[in-house]
């Protein structure tokens, strides 16, 4: 982990805190790192469904090499 010395908006900082449910503001800055990341993740989920995933996701086997199926009886 690097530390790092930036300047931060207080009204920001407040915001996401709130957002987030945090307390410190290490804690708020990960977290808000980490919520932009599953952003991404589902924007790019989104496009894929977008441009047709569904239709692939239709394959029997292709649901299946993405999801593990229903647990052995």
């Amino acid at each position: 982990m690097t530390k790092r010395l930036i300047d931060i908006d207080d009204a920001l900082l407040d915001g996401a805190r709130d957002a987030l449910g945090t307390e410190g503001i290490a804690d708020t800055v990960r977290g808000a790192l980490r919520e932009a990341i599953a952003l991404k993740a589902r924007r790019e989920h989104v496009m894929w469904l977008m441009e047709g995933g569904m239709a692939e996701m239709a394959d029997k086997s292709a649901r299946e090499a993405v999801w593990r199926g229903p647990p052995a009886s």
